[in-house]
C-alpha cells in the first residue's frame, strides 16, 4: 500500500472522528448554550470535518493530482483561527501577557512561514496561513506564561528544539544525497520528541489533576506542535504525525468539558 493511499485511509479516519466530536460536542452545546468555548469548539470540529471532507473527496476524484488554493486553503485558515478562539474564549489574554515566550512563538512563525515559501513558492497563501498560525502560536505561548503551565528549564528546552529545527531544515537547502537525508531525519526526530514532550506535559497535568483550563492550553500547544510538524512533512512522516493529530482530538473535548463543568 503506498503512502498516499495510506494518508487518503488516514483521512478518513480523521473525519470520522470528527463526525463523532461533533455530535458530542452538538449536544454539550445544547447543555452548556451560553459556554462561548463550546460554541468555538462546535465550530471547530464541524469545520475541520468538512475541510477533510472536502479533501477526501477531491483526492477521490482526482487523485494523485495537486490541489490547488481553494477552499481547503481557507477551511484550513478558519480552522486554525477558531482553535485560537477555543483557547481565548476559556482564558483572558492580554497583548503584553506573553513576555519573552511571546516573542519566541512569533519568530519561530515567521521562520517557518519563510521554510515554507522557500518550499513552495507560494507567497501568497503561505503568508496568509503564515499570519494565523503566528496568531495561535502566541496565544499558546501567552497561556502557557499565564498559568505557568511550565517550568523555566522546560521553557529553555522548547526554546532551543524550536531553533534546531529551523537550522535543521533551512541547512537541506544546502546539501545533497546522504547529508540532506541526515538533516532530514534529525528533523523528523526533533518532531517526534517534541509531541512526545507535549502529550507527556498533557498526561502529567491530568493525572496531577490539573486546572482544566491548564489541559485546555497544553492540548492546544500540543496540536500547534503537530500542525508545525505537518507542515515539515510528507510520506510517512506526515501520515505519523497526522495520527497523532487525531489522536489528540477527543482530548480537545474532554479538557473543554472539563473547564464547562468548572464554570
Amino acid at each position: 500500500m503506498t503512502s498516499s493511499m495510506i494518508t487518503f485511509l488516514t483521512a478518513c479516519l480523521q473525519a470520522a472522528v470528527f463526525l463523532i466530536l461533533v455530535c458530542f460536542s452538538v449536544r454539550l452545546l445544547r447543555e452548556n448554550g451560553r459556554a462561548l468555548v463550546v460554541v468555538f469548539l462546535t465550530f471547530f470540529f464541524s469545520l475541520w470535518l468538512l475541510s477533510d471532507l472536502y479533501w477526501v473527496i477531491y483526492d477521490f476524484i482526482r487523485p494523485d493530482s495537486r490541489m490547488p488554493f481553494a477552499a481547503n486553503e481557507i477551511g484550513e485558515a478558519s480552522v486554525i483561527l477558531l482553535e485560537s478562539a477555543v483557547l481565548c474564549s476559556a482564558i483572558n489574554i492580554r497583548p503584553a501577557s506573553g513576555g519573552k515566550q511571546a516573542v519566541g512563538a512569533l519568530l519561530f512563525a515567521a521562520f517557518n512561514i519563510a521554510l515554507w515559501i522557500a518550499w513552495s513558492g507560494e507567497w501568497i497563501e503561505d503568508i496568509l496561513i503564515g499570519v494565523i498560525f503566528a496568531y495561535l502560536l502566541y496565544n499558546s505561548a501567552c497561556s502557557l506564561k499565564i498559568l505557568g503551565a511550565l517550568k523555566t528549564a522546560e521553557w529553555i528546552s522548547v526554546g532551543i528544539a524550536g531553533f534546531l529545527l529551523i537550522v535543521v531544515q533551512a541547512m537541506t537547502f544546502f546539501t545533497k544525497n546522504e547529508t540532506k537525508t541526515l538533516l532530514d531525519t534529525t528533523g523528523y526526530l526533533l518532531l517526534t520528541a517534541g509531541v512526545f514532550f507535549w502529550a507527556l506535559k498533557l498526561f502529567l497535568s491530568w493525572k496531577n489533576h490539573r486546572p482544566p483550563v491548564e489541559l485546555l492550553c497544553l492540548v492546544i500547544a500540543l496540536l500547534a506542535w503537530e500542525l508545525t510538524a505537518k507542515y515539515m512533512s510528507d510520506g510517512y512522516w506526515y501520515i505519523l504525525f497526522m495520527t497523532a493529530e487525531t489522536i489528540c482530538m477527543p482530548f480537545l473535548y474532554l479538557s473543554v468539558r472539563k473547564v464547562v463543568a468548572e464554570q
